[in-house]
């Protein structure tokens, strides 16, 4: 089994181990168990190191005793990491496109983005807003990492998630994420529309919470 199969096979083992009543954990194991036979393609792109850093503190900081195989996998898998190019820099800030890096597992499998999923893990380091955004793709989040700060709704109240935590995005929901002083760092999944990029949300305590992280 290659580190790429190795991979998958713990990310559908750690789901499994989540509420299995969630529709959007089982949405998102349903479609991964229908792209089976693209997983060992996802190591086509060269492996490369966060350019962020902070991953090997990220991956000591996973206390989660059903995470350990899938950290175990993630370690040794050898991704490659990105930064998401979506937003238009006058309203993501100057800090978060420096400060965060996903890896794609089906990026390299699909890159014209036929089958419509997206499944990998996300990165982003202490002291970080993630600032009130939306898109069109229903989002899967679960922390391998926390706590961190989360709200659904521009100016709404914040809501702690410990590591663990499912969070679903449906559609369009407006969310964002703070990251205290413990690397963020997640499994994700986009289950449709992977294809529409994410829009930022304006919101007025933006230039508060960044002067104060």
């Amino acid at each position: 089994m290659t580190s790429s199969e190795q991979l998958w096979l713990e990310i559908d083992r750690f789901l499994a181990t989540l509420d299995k009543t969630h529709a959007g954990v089982a949405k998102v194991r349903s479609r991964m168990a229908g792209l089976r036979d693209r997983r060992g393609s996802s190591l086509q792109r060269p492996a490369n190191a966060p350019l962020c850093g902070g991953l090997a503190e990220a991956l000591a900081a996973i206390e989660i005793d059903t995470a350990a195989p899938l950290a175990r996998a993630l370690a040794n898998a050898g991704l490659h990491w990105e930064s998401y190019r979506g937003y238009a820099a006058d309203t993501i800030g100057p800090h978060f496109p420096k400060a965060h890096a996903y890896a794609s597992l089906m990026a390299g499998a699909d890159p014209d983005w036929a089958c419509d999923f997206d499944l990998g893990f996300f990165l982003i380091t202490p002291g970080t807003l993630y600032r009130d955004h939306h898109h069109p793709a229903p989002e899967l989040y679960v922390p391998l990492t926390g706590p961190s700060q989360w709200r659904f709704g521009s100016g709404n109240g914040w809501a702690e998630r410990q590591a663990g935590a499912i969070v679903w995005n449906p559609p369009n929901q407006v969310h964002a994420t703070l990251v205290g002083a413990v690397p963020f760092l997640c499994l994700y999944a986009w289950t449709e529309q992977v294809h529409v990029p994410a829009k930022v949300d304006f919101s007025e305590d933006w230039k508060v919470i960044e002067a104060a992280s």
